[in-house]
């Protein structure tokens, strides 16, 4: 089973991951896909440089290249249960979709909670003030994540407690299983008739 999670800055998509990687998930995170093949590039990796090859590559190679690096990576991989965090855009997501049990998440939650959150955490690329969160809103949209979030099977709105988030993702997760193995009934019924 592959779950993708999708969604802006400072919803938690890294908080369902953490939740999901507490049931068996192995993370790939599609970022480290790109910084790979930066390093063997010789490219020097840091925001500005992982956005540009980003949209370099995408440009020379297809939108959805990031979305293939990530199955290369994945194939090589023995878990069978593997979480993809950071789905930026609509053809990421289609792609996605053409493999089998593949599972696309969109993780939601309030403009001013997502820059609160954002603020609070201090990473190195989170914004300072809210001139900064709105042109990283800005670029982001123009990556996709809003169209990527259209294709999403599930959305999970996280606005509430982390006990309120961690139901709702068993619920999810729940769901995609119940789903998985009705599937996998009436594939292994076809197949004995």
């Amino acid at each position: 089973m592959i779950i993708c999670i999708t969604g802006m800055p400072g919803a938690g998509k890294s908080l369902v991951g953490e939740m999901l990687a507490t049931k068996g998930f192995k993370e790939v995170e599609m970022s480290a896909s790109v910084k790979e093949r930066m390093a063997e590039n010789g490219i020097e990796v840091n925001k500005d440089s992982i956005r540009n090859f980003s949209l370099n590559a995408r440009k020379e190679y297809g939108n959805d290249v990031v979305a293939r690096w990530t199955i290369e990576k994945i194939r090589k991989l023995p878990a069978k249960d593997i979480l993809i965090v950071g789905l930026r855009s609509a053809d990421e997501a289609k792609y996605f979709k053409t493999l089998e049990n593949v599972t696309i998440i969109s993780v939601v939650a309030p403009k001013m909670m997502r820059f609160d959150r954002l603020v609070e955490r201090k990473r190195e690329d989170d914004p300072k003030n809210y001139s900064d969160f709105e042109n990283r809103e800005e670029k982001e949209k123009q990556f996709g994540i809003a169209s990527a979030m259209e294709h999403a099977k599930y959305t999970i709105r996280n606005s509430g407690s982390i006990d309120e988030l961690r139901s709702k993702v068993e619920k999810v997760l729940n769901e995609i299983e119940q789903r998985e193995k009705e599937e996998k009934a009436k594939e292994h019924g076809k197949k004995s008739a």
